[in-house]
């Protein structure tokens, strides 16, 4: 009699399939061990401290044990190990992910890598200045008398560039070539820290700061500028002379016309180079101030005076075509109620 060979065939076969073991990706398990970091790259400001988590995924994205380690560590940041993180109640931590403490103690773009066994990644950083060193030509300037900030070296002024004494803004009148410095007029009397505005870094580019500094600087006292008071009408002999930009430039000065003893006060403007000028003018007490301009008639009687200054608006400004000769800005306290205010005039040409 034949036996049949069937079942133990399929016994083999079944019993080569047990010898193989249950899991086909076995032989995948912690290969291919990629390191993933939250976040991959770190920006932070000066003082500021920021958590990056890491962790080793295999090529199935199993986590494995992990024992980092911070190499590599450039200057201007630290780098330490949140041991509070994934910890348990008994004291240990988990070893699936582990957590570090980057700080920033001074502006700089550096790296830093972490390194676990036979795999590491490596961390950019930026850390962002939030205040400066600068130089300045005079800690004590008169008023009226231009003041002119140097940033340090990896530093410079961007669009709007401005410089802050205390809470008074500057009025910014040049900006060197290569926006390393600015000139600025600043109000009378103002005192306290200098702020600097707009200020763009080398290493972060497309992005503009505001930055303390640790200089101080206090402006002398306002002064009445000669003549600026009158008859209605006055002679250009009894006005002071405004001075007037190139082109493409800025001129400002501050003044403090006796708005009691009269409400009119006269600028004379002598134009030698014609264009179109753009005088502001502001003031710091009063509801309603008036600043139109006398064109080519310095005797300069009220139809003379021409727009777009005369309004409620706050800074009044305009923009007036002046040939070559002497013109007037008349500044008018039209409300009656501006004395002993201090006014700026500011004049930038196209």
């Amino acid at each position: 009699m034949k036996r049949s060979m069937c079942g133990l065939i399929v016994l083999a076969a079944a019993a080569g399939l047990g010898s193989c073991g249950g899991d086909p990706t076995g032989d995948q398990i912690e290969q291919g061990q990629q390191v993933i970091a939250d976040p991959s790259s770190v920006f932070l400001s000066t003082g500021g401290s920021e958590f990056v988590v890491v962790q080793v995924l295999d090529q199935l994205g199993n986590q494995l044990p992990v024992d980092f380690q911070p190499q590599n560590v450039g200057p201007g940041i630290t780098v330490e190990r949140d041991t509070t993180y994934l910890q348990t109640t008994i004291g240990t931590n988990l070893e699936t992910a582990q957590r570090f403490i980057v700080t920033g103690t001074s502006p700089t773009a550096t790296q830093f890598d972490l390194v676990s066994g036979g795999v590491s990644t490596t961390i950019p950083v930026k850390v962002t200045p939030s205040s400066t060193d600068v130089s300045l030509s005079n800690a004590a300037p008169a008023a009226n008398e231009a003041l002119v900030v140097t940033l340090p070296a990896g530093y410079k002024f961007g669009t709007g560039a401005d410089v802050t004494v205390g809470s008074d803004p500057g009025i910014t009148t040049a900006v060197a070539p290569d926006s390393s410095s600015v000139t600025v007029v600043l109000p009378p009397g103002t005192t306290g820290p200098v702020t600097v505005d707009s200020v763009a870094v080398d290493f972060v580019p497309g992005v503009l700061f505001s930055l303390a500094t640790t200089d101080t600087v206090t402006v002398g006292p306002a002064t009445a500028l000669p003549g600026t008071g009158g008859a209605a009408f006055a002679a250009p002999s009894t006005a002071p002379s405004i001075p007037l930009p190139a082109a493409g430039g800025t001129t400002a000065i501050y003044d403090v016309p006796d708005f009691t003893a009269t409400v009119e006060h006269y600028y004379r403007l002598d134009v030698t180079e014609p264009g179109d000028y753009t005088i502001t003018v502001d003031w710091s007490v009063g509801s309603d101030v008036d600043a139109p301009v006398c064109v080519s008639d310095p005797t300069c009687a009220a139809e003379d005076f021409t727009d777009p200054t005369v309004s409620g608006n706050q800074p009044e400004t305009g923009t007036f075509t002046l040939p070559a000769g002497t013109h007037m800005l008349w500044v008018e306290d039209y409300a009656g109620d501006a004395a002993g205010a201090t006014i700026s005039i500011v004049i930038s040409r196209e």
